[in-house]
Order: C-alpha cells, then structure tokens, then sequence
C-alpha cells in the first residue's frame, strides 16, 4: 500500500477495524455520529475555531461517510466514481439550462435562481433514466 492514496489508506483502515471487531452495530448508530460530528463542525463555524481544528472535524464528517459507505457493503472508490459522474452529468445540464436562460453562468445569481435550476435538472435527470417502453 505503499503508492495507496489517502483516500483509499483511510478505506483500508476502516476495512481493518471492521474485520478487528471495531464495527457499528447498526445504521443508527452511525447516522447518530454523522449528526454528532456535522453538529461539531457547525458549532466550529459558528465560533470560528481555528481553521485545522474545523478541517480535522470535516475530516471527522468523511470519515464517517466512508465507514457508511463499507458497513453497507458498498465498494467506497465505486461509490465515488458514480456520485461523481451524477454530479459532472448534472452540472452539464445545469451550464446548458444557464446558457438558455442567456447567461454565461451563474455568478451573481440568487441562490433561489440557483436551486430553481438545480431543480430543473434533476426534474430532467429523472425523466432521462425512465426506462423506456418498446
């Protein structure tokens, strides 16, 4: 593992403490620490805590996401590669719905504009993986 990037060190580490016995017992439990670690980072915002110690907390929200990720059994990198193709599919069509509205982007835009777009695409994308009927 010498080469392993800290993305996949880090899912390593948590497939290891899993197999040791170091394990969630449920989902609860860990939609509980998600909440708890989510509630640190805001409580860092809110009282601008230093810069590393808010780092180390959302590193705490990551990890967190990634130990959900192996409890369900899912392959942590894949998991990644299809969130990230969702997210780069969807903010084409979003540059597309932007280039139609006649702007070159959304700089400046209000954020009610900007979820109203965002709703659009995923209205979109839902109508795109409709299975189709022969």
């Amino acid at each position: 593992m010498r080469n392993a990037t800290t993305l996949q060190k880090l899912i390593t580490e948590a497939q290891k403490a899993r197999e040791f016995g170091f394990d969630w017992p449920d989902y609860e439990m860990i939609f509980a620490q998600m909440v708890d670690e989510i509630r640190e980072v805001r409580e860092d915002i809110e009282s601008n805590a230093p810069a590393h110690k808010l780092q180390e907390e959302i590193g705490d929200v990551l990890h967190v996401a990634i130990s959900l990720c192996v409890f369900a059994g899912f392959d942590v990198e894949k998991t990644l590669a299809s969130v990230n193709k969702k997210f780069t599919a969807r903010m084409s069509m979003l540059k597309e719905l932007t280039h139609d509205q006649g702007l070159p982007n959304l700089k400046g835009q209000s954020v009610e504009f900007m979820l109203k777009l965002w709703q659009e695409v995923k209205k979109r994308e839902l109508v795109v993986n409709l299975p189709h009927h022969q």
